[in-house]
């Protein structure tokens, strides 16, 4: 992020609301790509959802997978096994 037309010692305001709904979008585009794999790869169908302030991919028993963005930028998803184990 660049603000543009600002001089020296003018104040700069960020939209934080913004830059995360950016954020959840990019996640939930990230997820939807790779939920296609993750059901080929397990012969299951997962389901795209919001968990409270996660996005999550589902099948019938429940959560299965949560998606984040890594500090370099990467999708990592974590699979939860049924006792909630990593």
């Amino acid at each position: 992020m660049r603000p543009t037309g600002t001089e020296p010692g003018d104040f700069v305001e960020f939209d934080l609301d913004l830059i995360e709904a950016d954020r959840r979008q990019r996640l939930r585009t990230a997820l939807q790509a790779a939920k296609t794999e993750l059901e080929e790869e397990l012969d299951i169908e997962l389901t795209l959802a919001s968990h409270g302030n996660e996005l999550v991919l589902s099948d019938d028993d429940g959560t299965r997978f949560t998606g984040s963005i890594g500090p370099d930028g990467r999708l990592v998803i974590t699979d939860h096994r049924a006792n909630d184990v990593l």
